[in-house]
């Protein structure tokens, strides 16, 4: 798994041969096959073990908070924080695991609550809950993918965060003012911890 994600960092698992994947781990061949399908589930694999980390990071940030667009707000900056401290991992996720993208695919599970806590509480105003989930989780890896591509000052990632975000909840219905508010409060605390860690 580590030399998968090694190899990960560096190219999409369809660039990867399974062959460089058991040398670089110093394994033989039939190994990976004893434990995985084909080199999307291995990719997969990789990819689960890390938003299962992120995951983690999420519901830390949101402990205490019950405010579906404030929950919202506060997750998709766990996400930006991540890409800006483990740039290597977040790489895997976007490239390893495209399955998540699909609307019932059980790492979605969290934002698909939010939503629907969101919609039930009149806090949101959505058509579709899967609609919903796809533009939420769509704009998050475009976010992800943007910080991950440029060289961004703390300062700079939260402004672009905090932007994405106002669009992001006005487009769930919060009304403009209150999203600008909320975004810029969350994205706050990407400075702040970036700031700390410098």
């Amino acid at each position: 798994m580590q030399a998968g994600a090694d190899l990960l960092a560096e190219r999409s698992i369809d660039a990867i041969p399974v062959n460089d994947i058991v040398e670089r781990a110093g394994v033989a061949k039939g190994s990976f096959f004893n434990h995985f399908i084909d080199k999307d589930d291995f990719a997969a694999a990789i990819a689960t073990d890390i938003r299962i980390q992120l995951d983690d990071r999420v519901t830390a940030a949101n402990a205490g908070v019950t405010d579906a667009a404030a929950r919202m707000a506060r997750g998709i900056c766990s996400f930006v924080q991540f890409a800006l401290t483990d740039d290597k991992a977040a790489r895997i996720m976007l490239r390893g695991h495209p399955r998540a993208t699909h609307a019932d695919h059980p790492m979605n599970a969290g934002v698909r609550a939010d939503i629907a806590r969101g919609a039930a509480s009149g806090r949101f105003t959505v058509e579709s809950e899967d609609a919903a989930l796809i533009y939420v989780t769509g704009a998050c890896q475009m976010l992800m993918g943007a910080v991950l591509g440029r060289t961004l000052s703390p300062s700079e990632a939260a402004g672009l965060t905090a932007r994405t975000l106002t669009m992001i909840l006005s487009g769930l219905g919060v009304s403009r003012d209150e999203a600008s508010a909320l975004a810029i409060s969350a994205a706050a605390e990407i400075a702040d911890s970036q700031a700390a860690q410098d």
